[in-house]
């Protein structure tokens, strides 16, 4: 992120400074990492005008695109996450989340490998929107709106297939994917007009998934999902759950979706698309069945392209997981800045960040015995050979890398999977360490 430009060399470098800072102790606040007059420097580059989070993104986008040329398939995941702060302060910009403390709305696109791996690959857009009385825009244009920017960025259509969840459940988006040829996997949350016959008689979406057969079944490891402080709508989409291997059926049809009376009669009357179903066989006593409705442009007449399929939607899990590095690895929600133009700001420094963190944890737990130079530069590995509380092997793997850092940050083995804060304080140590490393190394004394 070292070659951000704002027409002004001066911003340039201070981001620079900013970015070799925080990404030494993500999880600290500003005051307690930075001195008073780079505090007071940090405060004016983030208040700046002239920065913007897309100009703070680019560089790490064009690195991601780069990650991206290797791969045949890319999944954009969609996703919004809430962004809270307490009510300790009135900040300028944002809304209020039911009856108190400030918040607003950060959308992002994060690329994942489609091979099978859910490889990381990194942020390729940011977008944010508040929500408050006086909110009259249709905020499902944002999800279209950023399916756009993402195309612009040069990444061939047909290497990349969208993926959201059923926030993205809207008839006006599906007909702007299909003009412009984009590829996509969306779970739908409405129960749709469909037309039931050729004669267009119309009928509901269940009606015509009753009659899906099953053509697999696989046993899918279904993640814990605690109640936590989450709102009640999202707690009525999302049920609390304990984690479980579930059997999953798989099964697929073609319908033709009709237009809604609510949307613009210049959409098309009708959509003819894929939905595949995915429902559980003998859920345990008291448990929801899982059942996924997925909306597709994508054949699905084999097994492996069916299985394919709903992997690719299972892989959206990756963006939840970068929410959580962002919030608790990076600490972004405990950011003391005063208004929306700043934290938008801070938020762009931080996701490249967040996206490190999630790179390290995730490839150590999907391919432990891979190098460790898959996910650690060779001066980050020097250096943590020499620093790590237990030596490393010679031939030290992405999970021996993954245990040593996360040593660095106070974690014992005994006390299980470290988590995204002793994550955050090892990686910060092991920056701190290859910072002077780097610095001895170019006055001779290494």
């Amino acid at each position: 992120m070292s070659d951000a430009h704002f027409g002004d060399a001066r911003l340039s470098k201070r981001q620079t400074k900013l970015v070799q800072k925080l990404a030494q102790a993500p999880d600290k606040s500003f005051p307690s990492l930075l001195s008073d007059s780079e505090l007071e420097a940090a405060y004016r580059f983030f208040g700046n005008d002239a920065v913007t989070p897309a100009a703070i993104l680019a560089p790490h986008v064009r690195a991601t695109l780069a990650r991206m040329e290797a791969e045949p398939v890319v999944l954009a995941i969609h996703d919004t996450t809430t962004l809270s702060f307490r009510s300790d302060g009135q900040r300028q910009g944002l809304g209020r989340l039911r009856s108190s403390g400030q918040t607003f709305f950060a959308h992002f696109t994060l690329a994942v490998s489609g091979d099978g791996t859910r490889r990381p690959l990194g942020v390729l857009d940011l977008s944010t929107h508040v929500r408050d009385d006086g909110t009259t825009d249709n905020e499902h244009d944002r999800w279209g709106e950023q399916v756009e920017r993402v195309a612009v960025l040069g990444a061939a259509p047909h290497d990349v297939v969208h993926v959201m969840d059923r926030e993205g459940d809207d008839y006006g988006l599906f007909a702007q994917l299909l003009s412009a040829g984009h590829r996509f996997v969306i779970r739908l949350a409405h129960n749709r007009l469909v037309e039931a016959d050729a004669l267009g008689a119309e009928a509901k979406l269940e009606q015509a998934l009753a009659h899906v057969q099953a053509v697999a079944v696989r046993e899918v490891e279904l993640s814990p999902r605690p109640a936590g402080n989450r709102s009640p709508q999202q707690k009525r989409l999302h049920p609390p759950r304990a984690g479980r291997l579930a059997k999953l059926a798989l099964g697929s049809t073609r319908v033709t979706l009709r237009r809604p009376r609510s949307q613009p009669r210049e959409l098309p009357a009708t959509l003819s698309l894929r939905v595949v179903r995915v429902w559980e066989i003998e859920p345990p006593p008291g448990e929801a069945p899982v059942e996924w409705v997925l909306l597709t442009s994508e054949p699905v007449e084999s097994v492996e392209q069916l299985t394919q399929l709903v992997d690719w939607y299972r892989a959206r899990w990756m963006v939840e997981e970068f929410f959580k590095a962002l919030k608790t690895g990076c600490a972004y929600e405990k950011r003391q800045i005063e208004d929306l133009h700043g934290l938008r700001n801070v938020l762009a420094l931080f996701a490249p960040i967040a996206w490190q963190l999630l790179l390290l944890r995730s490839e150590a737990r999907r391919a432990p015995e891979q190098p460790a130079t898959a996910v650690l530069t060779p001066t980050q590995l020097e250096v943590l050979r020499v620093f790590a509380r237990k030596p490393l092997p010679e031939n030290a793997t992405a999970r021996d890398a993954f245990l040593a850092i996360a040593g660095l940050g106070g974690h014992l083995r005994r006390n299980g999977e470290p988590g995204w804060q002793t994550l955050g304080r090892g990686y910060e140590q092991l920056l701190t360490l290859v910072q002077g490393w780097s610095a001895a190394r170019e006055v001779g004394k290494i």
